[in-house]
């Protein structure tokens, strides 16, 4: 088996990979931010971009009528293809396919949101990463009706109390909101692990020691900061 990074984490290591993320954002400050931007209705059709082990269609899939996942990795999937099964989300549908190329009729949605996604695209393609950002986010657009919304959530620092980026994040993320019209939001989203043996196995492989000193030991565990921005934009009604 490899070695736990961020590399082979999304291929290779779904499992830790949901071990981390269930851990994240223990006070729920995530949906309820979410449900500030795009209040549910229980009937609202939506996709989201990069799914992985379906950790936002968790948070979705009790307040929208219907919800497409699709994620590029088929080991992520698998996980939330069981979360699904397990949960008995029979309005949710996962499946395989690239975010700059979605297998969908344009208009299909009410809204669109991907997390810990789109940030991965520029990662990946670090010489041309305006470009494929842009083709994910013209997708978005072409798959949510005139009027819809789009929603996009990503890091602003892990151990961090306040937004903290590396240049390359804010590079992307001033794209997002000087070209590409998105407004921000930051909010916190801490980790709460209840075991040493939870941050051996998966935090100090992926952020390193340095976070050991960032730990705030409560009477449940273990608290790691968390700052987690989200970007939303209407698409335009047409007259």
């Amino acid at each position: 088996m490899s070695e736990l990074n961020w590399d082979t984490l999304y291929s290779d290591h779904a499992e830790a990979y949901e071990v981390l993320v269930s851990h994240e954002d223990y006070r729920g400050n995530l949906p309820r931010t979410i449900q500030s931007i795009q209040p549910p209705d229980g009937n609202q059709v939506v996709v989201e971009f990069g799914c992985g082990t379906g950790r936002v269609n968790g948070l979705l899939a009790g307040c929208v009528g219907k919800l497409y996942g699709f994620d590029l990795t088929r080991s992520m999937l698998r996980v939330a293809y069981q979360k699904r099964i397990l949960q008995g989300w029979k309005h949710v549908f996962q499946v395989q396919a690239d975010s700059r190329r979605m297998p969908l009729r344009p208009g299909l949605a009410d809204f669109a949101i991907e997390g810990w996604a789109f940030l991965q695209i520029a990662v990946w393609h670090p010489d041309d990463w305006q470009n494929q950002l842009g083709r994910a986010l013209a997708e978005m657009g072409r798959v949510v009706r005139p009027g819809g919304r789009l929603i996009l959530i990503e890091t602003l620092g892990t151990g961090e109390s306040s937004p903290k980026v590396i240049p390359f994040y804010r590079e992307v993320y001033d794209f997002l909101e000087k070209s590409a019209g998105f407004t921000p939001l930051a909010i916190r989203t801490d980790y709460r692990f209840e075991t040493m043996e939870q941050i051996q196995r998966v935090v100090l492989p992926l952020f390193g020691p340095e976070m050991l000193e960032r730990l705030v030991e409560t009477g449940a565990g273990w608290v790691l900061p968390e700052c987690t921005g989200l970007w939303w934009r209407d698409m335009v009604k047409m007259e």
